[in-house]
């Protein structure tokens, strides 16, 4: 142990005489001199072959499609002069693309036909020599650092020039690490300009690591990717939410600007010891000797990435809130990069290539940036919610001790000390209970209507599940009050055990615990879903249930259902899309599920046409975005907008039609997991009414996992804090 320990000490000592050593500044030489191999092998570096399948004569016709785009285009050219190595990533990626093209929504195929940018440049000496010659000189000092400091010889990595765009910066660079071959792009990073500070809302220099995967507790600079098909996805929370309404700044009001498509957590790997040679140092007229030990060890704190954005005609220009900003296009290539290395090395640097110059800056609002946090939040999605053992796994282990570790760190270092905590829980509304819909809204008493998934959020339906076991927690059958007990109590837990750990942090931190209990507000279920909320004149008592916008439509319908049925029975008579319900109209005073099993009820009926409402709605919607009108209205919204363009009945038909020929497409797509086709729609609804229902809860349930949420909120004296110290 003393051997041990006395090794510790010299090392200290070492570090702190190289440390406070007059630094030797190294020789000037072009990052050139150092880049003299040929491409590199991927097998040689990673023990496999890249792979890359053959594209089938299928896909011409969305090749065509996708190559109308420019910045396909641009991508392609680029691709042609890449080295070979980056060439068979570039080619995973496009393969990839053409696959998924037709899963993306027409709205997603629009922005990348029409707004998408690459702006991917291949420098070398065959392509653009000068300038080739020019960015080794400048940025010289973070290419020898990645070849000489660190020894990174193969490969590939990413330097960024964060100096300002009026004197060439806003440039990011793939680098061959065996050639120094070049692939520039256009990049976005702080408005703020430069710094290391938390909450600066700065970009901080040196070299980083992404990692594919990177476990350490807590950690919130997290890389998350995608597939091509949800390009243009938001994430929020550590959680892809939604596709970007554009990928343009339309107005903050309209839309904020978000992390896209894909994020890559910088690793900071400086941490104030190490002497780092920046070409910063002249662009920032700094003092060597105290500029260059720099720390940039917080990024995980700060939450820094390289991520795609919505803000695309931004990038070029320093209007980040901190990260680094490309294109979501763009973001696909690293993606690619990142998974294959498993690991990519970062390294910003700022270099002047050229004297100031004016520059018109695009439209731009000080409070849009994503780095502007009022609260962290830690969001748990696609997990069991009712499997206690897995989801208090996670949290007792991974999340709530570093989250009270952090809380307490951070309130060590101010006066005035507050904090709040926000746990909630929503699990989807089940298919079952959707039939009792209507009759939901005129009772609390809940004990007789089934609460029970029929499909998981991969499509899976309950029957085939419930075979292999009968107990299965997700798509077991529940009454209300056996979910609000066990919610209930999970909380209850949760709440305890985080004010264990609160207690065991204060300790750590010299803090007084005596007080914990009056300055940390620990608040649950905070988050309930406004559909289910008292004041929207809905359903009152079921606040851990939740329901997607998509779904949330389907209800809508059944409500204008049974409006037309009660308040104006003559519709139903002459609307001839309408007049199989009337059949059923007599049933609607008998409870939902009375009837003999198998037998229709009323409610059977309406849930059936409104399904095939809202599939036909949104389809309209996304017909409407394809035809070049992108038009920020959905839901009621965009009904008002079909009924003013066709009157009540004439979109209610359209609706019918449109929306049966969408779930007759659906079924006989590879998107459909209910293993049923509908042969034709020209039967009666009658006749295919459970067909339509089990048809429908299969095409809604991948929206399922938007409402499914585990939220931990927190913040001190108002202020976001990370799950790191």
């Amino acid at each position: 142990m003393y051997q041990k320990k006395r090794s510790i000490v010299i090392s200290y000592v070492l570090l702190f005489l190289f440390s406070c050593a007059p630094h030797q500044q190294p020789n000037e030489l072009s990052s050139l001199d150092h880049f003299n191999g040929e491409d590199f092998n991927w097998k040689a570096l990673t023990g496999h072959d890249v792979f890359v399948a053959s594209r089938s004569s299928e896909s011409e016709e969305v090749m065509a499609k996708i190559y109308s785009s420019p910045a396909m285009q641009e991508l392609q050219e680029a691709r042609d002069k890449m080295p070979e190595s980056l060439a068979l990533l570039t080619d995973n990626f496009l393969n990839e693309l053409y696959e998924d093209f037709d899963k993306m929504s027409e709205h997603q195929q629009q922005m990348l036909l029409e707004n998408s940018h690459c702006g991917f440049k291949v420098l070398n000496k065959q392509t653009d020599p000068k300038r080739f010659a020019l960015i080794h000189q400048k940025m010289n000092k973070a290419f020898t650092y990645l070849r000489q400091t660190k020894g990174i010889r193969s490969g590939y990595a990413f330097v960024g020039n964060i100096a300002k765009s009026n004197v060439g910066g806003q440039k990011g660079y793939i680098v061959n690490m065996s050639t120094g071959e070049l692939i520039e792009l256009p990049i976005s990073s702080a408005w703020h300009g430069i710094g290391f500070e938390e909450d600066s809302e700065r970009t901080p220099l040196g070299y980083f690591i992404v990692y594919e995967k990177y476990s350490q507790p807590g950690w919130q600079s997290r890389t998350k990717t995608t597939s091509p098909k949800r390009m243009f996805w938001k994430l929020e929370g550590q959680a892809y939410t939604n596709e970007a309404l554009y990928i343009y700044r339309k107005s903050t009001k309209t839309e904020k600007a978000y992390i896209c498509s894909n994020q890559f957590g910088l690793i900071g790997q400086n941490f104030g010891a190490e002497f780092v040679d920046l070409e910063a140092i002249k662009y920032l007229r700094k003092n060597p000797d105290e500029f260059a030990f720099i720390d940039n060890s917080n990024s995980g704190i700060r939450q820094l990435y390289l991520h795609g954005t919505n803000r695309e005609d931004q990038l070029g220009y320093e209007l980040s809130g901190g990260c680094v900003r490309m294109s979501n296009l763009n973001s696909f290539i690293i993606k690619e990069i990142v998974k294959k290395q498993q690991t990519m090395p970062v390294f910003l640097d700022a270099a002047a290539l050229h004297p100031p110059k004016k520059v018109n800056l695009p439209g731009f609002d000080t409070s849009d940036l994503e780095s502007v946090y009022n609260e962290q939040s830690i969001v748990i999605r696609k997990q069991n919610m009712l499997d206690s053992m897995t989801l208090n796994n996670k949290l007792y282990t991974k999340i709530l001790p570093p989250l009270a570790n952090s809380i307490a760190y951070r309130m060590s270092k101010i006066e005035k000390q507050s904090a709040d905590v926000k746990i909630s829980i929503n699990v989807p509304f089940p298919e079952s209970a959707m039939k009792y819909w209507l009759h939901m809204q005129d009772t609390s008493d809940y004990s007789h209507i089934p609460f029970q998934q029929h499909f998981g959020f991969r499509g899976e339906y309950y029957k085939d599940m419930l075979k292999t076991s009968n107990t299965h927690p997700f798509f077991k059958k529940y009454d209300y009050e056996e979910i609000k007990s066990y919610f209930t109590g999970r909380l209850d837990d949760a709440k305890g055990r985080l004010q264990e750990d609160l207690s065991r942090a204060f300790i750590k931190y010299d803090l007084d615990t005596a007080e914990m209990f009056d300055i940390v507000n620990i608040e649950e279920q905070t988050i309930v879903d406004p559909y289910f909320k008292d004041d929207n004149d809905s359903i009152s008592g079921i606040e851990f249930l939740s329901i997607s916008d998509e779904r949330r439509r389907v209800m809508h319908y059944m409500g204008l259902l049974d409006t037309l049925a009660t308040e104006f029975p003559e519709n139903l008579e002459n609307w001839e899309h309408l007049n199989w319900i009337n059949a059923y109209t007599f049933l609607r005073d008998n409870e939902p599920g009375t009837q003999p099993a198998g037998e229709i009820d009323y409610y059977d009926a309406i849930m059936a046409q409104a399904y095939i409402y809202a599939m036909g709605e949104r389809e309209l919607y996304e017909r409407e975005i394809k035809a070049g009108k992108l038009l920020p209205i959905k839901g009621q919204e965009f009904q008002d907008y079909l009924v003013s363009k066709y009157g009540p009945e004439g979109a209610l038909k359209l609706m019918d039609e449109i929306g049966l020929w969408k779930l007759f497409q659906y079924s006989r797509s590879s998107e459909n997991t209910a293993n049923m086709k509908i042969t034709t729609v020209s039967r009666p609804k009658e006749e295919m009414i459970w067909g339509i229902h089990r048809l429908a809860e299969a095409y809604y349930s991948k929206y399922k996992w938007i409402s499914n949420q585990y939220v931990i909120t927190s913040s001190v004296n108002g202020q976001a804090i990370s799950l790191a110290d």
